[in-house]
């Protein structure tokens, strides 16, 4: 047995509980947040190849998730915006312009 193989700890399938993931109810919704917050940027920065009906469809999910996550005690997102108030409040407006120009077109 080499010397790495006796530092590091084996671990079997078994020892982890099934279905557990060691995240809070906010982290998971925060993860399916995140989930969203990505899909939206990316529709953001390709809007003239996607339908504007996306990055709206996707905002107002995003603000439900990251509402969710907040009410469960979320205080720090991964996204680039970090704190979910403050990333509410950006798709919030993303889908009021979006809402406004589709409705104006």
């Amino acid at each position: 047995m080499s010397g790495m193989e006796r530092r590091l700890p084996v671990t079997a399938a078994a020892d982890v509980p099934s279905g557990h993931t060691g995240l809070s109810s906010a982290e998971k919704y925060e993860q399916v947040a995140f989930t969203f917050c990505k899909m939206g940027t990316t529709g953001l920065i390709a809007w003239v190849l996607t339908p504007p009906l996306f990055v709206l469809l996707v905002a107002i999910i995003a603000i439900w998730f990251y509402g969710r996550a907040l009410r469960l005690g979320l205080t720090r997102s991964r996204c680039f915006l970090r704190k979910p108030t403050l990333i509410i409040g950006f798709w919030a407006f993303v889908a009021l312009v979006d809402a406004a120009w589709l409705l104006n077109r």
